[in-house]
Order: C-alpha cells, then sequence, then structure tokens
C-alpha cells in the first residue's frame, strides 16, 4: 500500500512540474508549448502584407551561425498603398518556442529566419507573411552599389569588438559613407543601447531612401535591380518587392516621411544581461492602429494575458537573482572567516617558535650559571641583567590589508584613498571578485572602528575578531567600488 502512496505522489509530482515546464516554454516541448496570449494564428492581425526584415551579423565559425542584429517589421497594405515600419530592439526579452526566454536575436541562431518570423508573430500579435534577410556583406555590396550615403554623423564613434574583431572608427560631422563605413553607422552602440542605435538605424534607411530616390540612381534601376536581388535571400516575389517600392515612394513624395515605430517599454538587467521588456498591452495597441484594424475584446484579453506572464516571469528571475546574491554573500563572508582565521593561525605559530627559541636561548644560559671575573683575587658575579621596561607601542595609525577583489584593477586607486586619508596601507594582492565592498575589522577597539567610518567609498562593515591579526582591518574591494 504504502508503494502505491508513493508512486501516486511521485505521478503528481511530475505532472505538476511537467505542466509548469509546458507553460513556462520549456524546450523539452519544443514548439508545442501554447502561445503566451492564447491566440492561434487566424486570430492575429492580418489586414497587411507584413514582412520580417533580418540584418544577420552572419560570423565565419563552425559552431556559431550568427545572430539577427537588426530586426524589423515592414507592414505594406497593397490596397491604400501604405507602408510603415516597426523596429524590434535586438535586446528584446521574449519566449523563443522550443528554447525558453532569450533576446529576440538568438531566435535566429536557434532556428534561423523561420524561428525568427515565428517568434516575432507572437510578440507582437500579427501574422508575418514574408522575409528579407541580408547579411553585413550583402549590406555592404548594397550601399556601394548606389553609391554610398551622405549623412551627417552626430559624434565621434569608436569602439572594437574583440569577438567579431570588428572596428567602428567615424568622425563627428556630415560624411559619405561606403558600405564599409555605413555598417560601422548602423552598428554603433552607446550609452543608449539598442534605442540610440534604431534611431541612427531609422535616419540612415531615409537617408537610403532619399539616395535611390534621386534622379542619378533611378536612371540605372533597371540594371541595379537585379545585382541588389544577388545580395538578399527573400521570399517575397520581385512584384510585390516592385508594388512595395512604388509605393513607398508615393509616400514619401505626399506625406514626406514614412510612419516608423519601436517596440515600446524598459530596459531591465536580469544575470547582469542588459535586455529590453516589451510594455505588450500598449505594443499591440500600436499593432492595431498600425494594422489599420479594430482592437477585439478577444485581442484585448490577449494582450493582458501575455503581460500578465512577462510580469511573472520577470518577478520569477528578479527573485532568483537575489537569492543568488544572499548566496554569493554568504560564500564570500565564508572565505573572509577562514582568510582572516588562517592568517592569525600562522600569526600564532610564527609567534609559538620565536618563543620557544627564546626559551630554548635562557635555558642554556642558565645551564652555563653566572659568568665570574677575576679582580684582585676576588670572585665577584656578574651583574644581573635588569629587563626594561615594557616599550608602549608608537603605532597610532590604524592599518589596513587591501585585497583587490573588484576584477577592475580598482585596489590601487582604493589603497591611495586610504592612505590620504591617514591609514597604514598593507598590499593583500587580489582575490576572486565580489559583487560588494566590505570592510572586516579585526578588533572591536572603538578607535579602530571609528577611524573605518571615515573609509572614503561605499562599503559594509563586519567586526570579526582576530587578536593576533597583524593589521586592524581587511578591505576586499569589490565590483561595487566607486
Amino acid at each position: 500500500m504504502k508503494k502505491i502512496i508513493l508512486l501516486v505522489v511521485a505521478a503528481i509530482a511530475a505532472a505538476s512540474y511537467l505542466a509548469y515546464a509546458y507553460m513556462n516554454g520549456d524546450p523539452m516541448f519544443g514548439t508545442l508549448a501554447k502561445t503566451m496570449d492564447d491566440l492561434p494564428r487566424n486570430e492575429r492581425l492580418g489586414s497587411k502584407r507584413n514582412i520580417v526584415v533580418l540584418g544577420v551579423d552572419g560570423r565565419e565559425k563552425d559552431d556559431d551561425p550568427g545572430r539577427s542584429d537588426t530586426l524589423f517589421v515592414v507592414m505594406f497594405d497593397p490596397k491604400s498603398k501604405n507602408v510603415s515600419l516597426l523596429s524590434i530592439p535586438r535586446d528584446t526579452r521574449v519566449r523563443i518556442p522550443g528554447h525558453g526566454w532569450d533576446k529576440i536575436n538568438h531566435a535566429y541562431a536557434f532556428g534561423g529566419h523561420k524561428l525568427t518570423q515565428q517568434t516575432t508573430e507572437e510578440l507582437l500579435g500579427i501574422q508575418v507573411n514574408n522575409y528579407v534577410m541580408v547579411d553585413f556583406s550583402g549590406f555592404e555590396g548594397l550601399i556601394d552599389a548606389i553609391g554610398g550615403i551622405d549623412i551627417d554623423v552626430e559624434k565621434d564613434m569608436y569602439y572594437y569588438d574583440d569577438w567579431d574583431d570588428f572596428l567602428i572608427d567615424l568622425s563627428a560631422g556630415p560624411q559619405h559613407l561606403d558600405g564599409k563605413k555605413a555598417i560601422q553607422y548602423v552598428r554603433y552602440r552607446d550609452e543608449e543601447g539598442d534605442i540610440g542605435r534604431i534611431k541612427r538605424q531609422q535616419k540612415f534607411m531615409l537617408a537610403v531612401y532619399e539616395k535611390i530616390a534621386s534622379a542619378q540612381i533611378l536612371a540605372k534601376m533597371p540594371g541595379l535591380v537585379s545585382e541588389i536581388m544577388k545580395m538578399v535571400k527573400t521570399d517575397l516575389p520581385v512584384s510585390d518587392m516592385l508594388a512595395m517600392g512604388g509605393a513607398l515612394h508615393g509616400m514619401m513624395k505626399e506625406q514626406g516621411g514614412l510612419q516608423m515605430a519601436t517596440v515600446p517599454g524598459t530596459p531591465e538587467y536580469i544575470d547582469e544581461i542588459s535586455y529590453w521588456i516589451p510594455d505588450i498591452t500598449d505594443l499591440r495597441e500600436q499593432m492595431v492602429d498600425m494594422q489599420g484594424a479594430q482592437m477585439t475584446e478577444r485581442y484585448r484579453q490577449g494582450a493582458e494575458k501575455m503581460e500578465a506572464e512577462y510580469k511573472r516571469n520577470l518577478i520569477a528571475a528578479q527573485e532568483k537573482e537575489k537569492q543568488q546574491a544572499v548566496e554569493e554573500k554568504l560564500k564570500e563572508e565564508e572565505q573572509t572567516e577562514k582568510k582572516i582565521k588562517a592568517e592569525a593561525k600562522e600569526k600564532n605559530k610564527e609567534k609559538a617558535a620565536a618563543e620557544k627559541k627564546a626559551k630554548s636561548k635562557k635555558s642554556k644560559a642558565d645551564e652555563l650559571g653566572p659568568v665570574e671575573t677575576k679582580t684582585e683575587d676576588k670572585m665577584t658575579a656578574a651583574p644581573k641583567a635588569v629587563k626594561p621596561p615594557a616599550k608602549e607601542s608608537s603605532r597610532t595609525a590604524v592599518s589596513v590589508k587591501v585585497v583587490d577583489c573588484s576584477g577592475k584593477g580598482a585596489g590601487s586607486d582604493a589603497a591611495a584613498r586610504l592612505a590620504a586619508m591617514g591609514f597604514e596601507v598593507i598590499d593583500g594582492g587580489s582575490d576572486p571578485e565580489r559583487a560588494q565592498t566590505t570592510v572586516v575589522s579585526t578588533t572591536s577597539n572603538g578607535r579602530v572602528v571609528s577611524k573605518l567610518s571615515t573609509v572614503p567609498f561605499p562599503y559594509t562593515l563586519r567586526i570579526l575578531r582576530a587578536d593576533d591579526a597583524a593589521y586592524d582591518a581587511v578591505i576586499f574591494i569589490g565590483k561595487d567600488y566607486q
């Protein structure tokens, strides 16, 4: 009977886990996991021809197919001749079918343009009909084919990516960019992250349009079309591309611009990785507007359900991060205590050895007895040595041992600042990285603790008594040092 009960409990536990994994898009279920908004494909918005466009950083590595470095969706209405564009930050956090939560640009690495298309559909709540894909070499060829682009570079741009061996080096001001320089401009990423880069990419696309629409290029267009088609991969018929190009030209001429938007959201760090967290309800309202559709109750409920799932996942990720931080702190404190106790133990060994040596020396002297001197035939004992009074310690400075755990060489800077504050600084070398800067006092002496309160940078304080320590405190410089 007990065995049966155990089997039932095990079955219930397994079923509960599998249900949880299924709802959270665990990779074991592949693409079978349900969509977060509960909308089948035929209930997604599809009144326009939606085309996902990927700029791919195809890497020459057997084990790395690359990522979609640039991702946007072109929405084309053949009837009204309306064209609009939505940029998707590559750091957008999504649930990739069969692979769980990740950045949307990783969908290409997991399953190429097909998985990117599926992931984009589920994020936006629309039906994606076609794809257009161009890699970096193709992009460079496209720009060179139209004779380069004139653009005003907003500021000096310099960055070296050692992973891709890719250098960005552009000067501020009006520039004529060939293919190699143009790829630097659209890939540059500054303190604004993905959002700043998307603004530059949209600005660049308008500059490309202006160049293509110029009389100089229009005259060469018949020959350029076949050349350009060799540089891209797409399932979009040439006739549809020409129709969309004509509609775009008409919009630019009549309206003086193209409707461009970006997925709304907020930046967030999870496990020290940068993400763009989309605001799903705002995004779905934006899609209704850009698709020229009506917001149905079913579509609204799907958006709210999906947003709730995003919030649950974000909270769970943040709680996991907090727990990891607590565990890391406990581990650091344990290592700190071990380090200080080990040093104190070694100091005690040295002290015991010195005392043993001194005692041995004294025993030998006692065995020899007093030294006799002969003066005028009288035996006189040598005067006994008088032990001087104990000398009080002249050290008034609080001594601190500085250990660099910042991972960025901040120990020397911290040591200089402490020395300037009047501390006696001992170089403790470096240890494995730790998140927080920690001051560990080896004494509860009021003078020492009071002096430690003047440490000139943020820290957490601990008191771990080690009376035989050769210093008053150990300061572990963490990654938060500033």
